[in-house]
């Protein structure tokens, strides 16, 4: 009676699993039914557009001064006075050193004590001859008398040239007590303190000035772009604009001014120069610079967003968006850039239309929901995250 409990109540527990097993696999697949395909993903496109533009070519450049003066002593002494600023602009004339000039003072004085002098000699001189040139016509002096008194005048007057230079040379020698600023420009450290000995058999810098405003920038171009500069420069000047490599300033716009008479054989490029407005003065001398040198307009230029282009190994790529909004991937050349945009010179037509965000989210044959957004917004955009290229997996 017992076993027959037993196997009653074992049947009956196992059609109670079973039925609970067959309940939640329908349940399981009614939620398969319910989450259905998976959504369109949704992505921002730009069209292709078409639009005259400047060409330029881009350089990295050097700043150099257009004059570097080093201020010197002239005459020896002490330095007694420094009057400028260390790190300041000056202008010229300005007043920079002073040497002591007491000893200078001594000299030009005495100078001109000693020309005094010798102008009395001479003027007594040449009226000794005024007075016995009549008399040797009279024959009451001998020649040899009258020259005497002739060359003694010839003697005082040279001496009074000689002083004169003395006392030119001691009034020389005592204004090089006094340095100034031979320039407009922004004058450096100050290398000798005050109270030190200075001279010309020094041959110490005191300071150094150099003019900020214009600057030069020196570059170099391949020999291969030189016959499009010249073409240019025949309609007009090649203009550049400069900037720092990091442009946290604004370009400065200037001309170039000097071609070298040579190519480099090393190198297969040709120095310029360009002549550039500093009037901030926030070039520097020494410093890298970034040229662009204008070289006309291409007309017609096709034109994307920077950021919908991607790179890889194999070159640079877009996602273009077809008419029944499918991804392809699509190789392009690019070329020169122009304010948030980039000139593709082959793989592109004009009005399609290429992924600028949501990139990330894509593969080439997929279908996707396209949001349309001006040029100028799509060249604005926020950078997004680093990407895959088209047709690359995780």
């Amino acid at each position: 009676m017992k076993r027959t409990e037993r196997r009653g109540l074992s049947d009956h527990w196992g059609a109670v699993v079973l039925a609970f097993g067959f309940t939640c696999a329908a349940l399981a697949g009614c939620d398969r039914k319910r989450e259905g395909p998976p959504p369109v993903p949704a992505v921002t496109v730009a069209e292709v557009t078409q639009q005259t533009i400047p060409v330029y070519l881009e350089y990295v450049g050097t700043t150099e001064a257009v004059r570097s003066v080093d201020i010197r002593a002239r005459v020896e002494g002490f330095l007694q006075r420094r009057a400028f600023t260390e790190g300041a602009d000056v202008k010229e004339g300005d007043l920079l050193f002073i040497i002591d000039p007491s000893p200078y003072q001594a000299q030009l004085e005495s100078a001109l004590a000693q020309l005094a002098k010798d102008e009395a000699a001479l003027a007594y001189a040449q009226k000794q001859v005024e007075r016995y040139r009549p008399l040797l016509d009279k024959e009451f002096v001998t020649r040899e008398a009258f020259e005497q008194f002739r060359t003694k005048a010839e003697e005082a007057a040279a001496a009074v040239a000689g002083d004169r230079a003395a006392v030119k040379q001691a009034g020389l020698n005592l204004s090089y007590c006094t340095m100034r600023a031979p320039l407009n420009g922004r004058i450096g450290e100050a290398v000798v303190k005050v109270g030190n000995l200075v001279g010309p058999g020094q041959n110490t810098v005191l300071a150094r000035i150099v003019q900020l405003d214009p600057i030069y920038v020196y570059f170099s171009a391949s020999e291969r772009e030189l016959p499009q500069m010249r073409k240019q420069q025949e309609r007009a000047e090649l203009l550049v604009t400069a900037a720092l490599p990091d442009e946290s300033t604004h370009p400065h716009r200037g001309r170039v001014d000097f071609f070298s008479n040579t190519v480099d054989p090393l190198t297969a490029t040709i120095k310029l120069r360009a002549v550039v407005p500093n009037p901030g003065k926030t070039l520097l001398p020494g410093q890298y610079a970034r040229v662009r040198l204008l070289l006309g307009n291409k007309p017609d230029a096709l034109l994307i967003p920077e950021r919908a282009i991607q790179q890889d190994q194999g070159g640079a790529s877009v996602f273009v968006v077809s008419q029944d909004n499918r991804v392809q991937g699509r190789g392009v050349v690019v070329g020169a850039a122009h304010q948030g945009m980039r000139v593709i010179e082959r793989g592109v037509t004009l009005g399609e239309r290429v992924i600028i965000e949501g990139l990330q989210k894509v593969r080439p044959g997929m279908e996707v929901q396209p949001k349309l957004t001006s040029p100028g917004q799509a060249s604005t955009l926020t950078p997004a995250s680093p990407r895959l290229p088209p047709g690359s997996s995780n």
